[in-house]
């Protein structure tokens, strides 16, 4: 009797749905106001910071995966960005160079210095902070405005403290709405998530759907 054999391949992305969906009940759950100059609500951030991550790891998850599947070298390292300009998605590849810059800020703890001020009811910045040495690299210069501290096309946060619940979602609906156009043009190589579903609430919602429908602001 023989055994049939397969290929095991360690794509194991598409299990950080369900962990964003229970980190967005959570982060939604909170009491709902913006940020000021500084910081958001402590409780947030870290919400907002998890989901982010997150969001991050499955996509370059996917894109690990096309590239396992397509005619790319197999050897060289290829950041999530630089696979779908192979793919021939410049356009999507810039929304996702940002998104990784902030991963970056998340995941490598960047660190800023600058002087507060209480205002009634608000923090401000006393001077503009700036982001310490060691911190950062030419893509972060590239693409970030140090003035605002945010990216140039999606103007999301890279001050840590201050990320919040609308950068949060706007990552998450770019990522979804990335890796959903990708499905329809590449479904060889991008796993097909059309079909797959997360626990929200108690019910169970088409991923897609689901992320389409996050409110992005408060209501």
């Amino acid at each position: 009797m023989t055994t049939e054999k397969f290929d095991y391949i360690t794509a194991v992305f598409t299990e950080f749905m369900q962990p964003i969906a229970d980190l967005c009940d959570g982060m939604l759950r909170l009491p709902c106001g913006e940020p000021n100059e500084v910081q958001a609500a402590g409780p947030e951030n870290g919400y907002a910071r998890s989901i982010i991550a997150l969001t991050a790891f499955l996509f370059e998850g996917a894109c690990g995966r096309a590239r396992y599947f397509s005619d790319l070298d197999q050897a060289k390292r290829w950041s999530a960005a630089e696979i779908l300009r192979a793919f021939g998605e410049n356009a999507l590849a810039d929304k996702i160079e940002e998104i990784f810059v902030v991963r970056d800020a998340i995941a490598h703890a960047h660190l800023w210095t600058g002087k507060v001020a209480w205002t009634p009811n608000n923090l401000k910045f006393a001077e503009h902070p700036v982001q310490l040495l060691g911190y950062g690299d030419g893509k972060f210069r590239r693409i970030v405005d140090l003035n605002s501290r945010t990216t140039r096309k999606l103007k999301l946060d890279v001050f840590p403290a201050r990320i919040h619940r609308g950068t949060a979602i706007i990552v998450l609906k770019e990522c979804a709405k990335a890796l959903q156009d990708l499905e329809m043009k590449h479904k060889k190589e991008f796993l097909p998530l059309a079909h797959r579903t997360v626990r929200f609430r108690g019910e169970f919602q088409r991923f897609y759907k689901w992320v389409r429908e996050l409110p992005g602001k408060c209501t």
